[in-house]
């Protein structure tokens, strides 16, 4: 079996109200959810899919924030209570230790599985890094913590990796002599791509983005993207044995009621080509344990 993580970062299950996710069109998510049902606190099984709310306040007093929940949905250990508080943005020193050693990555290399983390990186990111004016993500540290080779601009005009944006608006933006494509297509190269690894990890990040600036008919434009590339990665990968989980570290974008992000419950949006028993999640760091369990021990 193969199992793809997408990460939509600051993804959130808000009220019906303020959500660019409800005033979306998403015909491929309302086909696995048999409605237009991506909001609010629901358990809902429907045929091959399963969606579960996940706590990401992980018993920490305070707005959830991306280092230390990505790093609690990628390794299993409950970053905030380690730090004592949530951590915006870049990992500290004492999270980029956790995620050295308790990588999803890391341990399932150990287990002898394969993995890719299909997202593009640039040589003016490599650049940054270098120069000290960017820091590695909780998802980059988990990869390379498992020796998970970084595609390149190469590598995405192979077929072999997809961009963050998934279009590659930005890239053109930044002068990559590379071609525009509709999400949906970028969705079918991920699906190719995972159909070689056990696990693959395609993170998504404009979600928070937009979120954060809170412009309405973009934000709803960027659902729909996303809507679109799911729609590609199961025209791939519906004959073939994968199962994928559609998650998110904390909430933003689905709540423009308010500013930054929130205290929502983010989505375990499960999907799967043949019926299979779904891990009972309720919070970020049951999902690396669950993964792990899933691609040794089966469903």
């Amino acid at each position: 079996m193969h199992i793809v993580m997408i990460f939509l970062d600051g993804f959130g299950l808000g009220g019906k109200d303020d959500n660019p996710i409800v005033a979306a069109e998403t015909p491929s998510i309302d086909e696995l959810l048999g409605g237009h049902l991506l909001w609010g606190k629901r358990y809902i099984t429907h045929k091959n899919t399963v969606l579960r709310p996940l706590d990401p306040l992980l018993g920490v007093e305070g707005t959830p924030q991306s280092a230390t929940g990505q790093t609690t949905l990628w390794t299993g250990l409950n970053a905030a209570k380690a730090i004592g508080h949530h951590l915006r943005a870049y990992p500290n020193k004492s999270l980029t230790e956790i995620i050295a050693e308790k990588s999803i990555f890391r341990q399932l290399a150990e287990l002898g599985k394969t993995t890719m983390f299909a997202n593009t990186f640039t040589k003016g990111y490599d650049q940054a890094v270098a120069a000290g004016n960017r820091a590695h993500t909780a998802s980059t540290l988990s990869a390379l913590a498992g020796g998970v080779r970084l595609r390149r601009v190469p590598d995405l005009l192979a077929g072999l990796a997809v961009y963050q944006d998934m279009t590659n608006e930005i890239l053109v933006q930044q002068g990559e002599q590379v071609s525009l494509i509709s999400s949906f297509e970028a969705g079918r190269r991920l699906g190719n791509l995972a159909l070689h690894y056990d696990f693959t990890l395609y993170e998504f990040f404009q979600t928070d983005v937009k979120g954060h600036k809170q412009l309405w008919d973009e934000a709803i434009g960027l659902v729909e993207r996303i809507d679109g590339f799911i729609g590609g990665f199961l025209s791939v990968v519906k004959e073939e044995d994968v199962a994928w989980i559609l998650t998110s570290d904390h909430g933003n974008i689905e709540d423009f009621s308010v500013k930054g992000h929130t205290m929502n419950p983010v989505p375990a949006l499960c999907w799967s080509t043949q019926p299979m028993k779904w891990p009972e999640w309720n919070t970020l760091e049951e999902v690396t344990p669950g993964i792990i369990k899933l691609l040794t021990e089966g469903s």
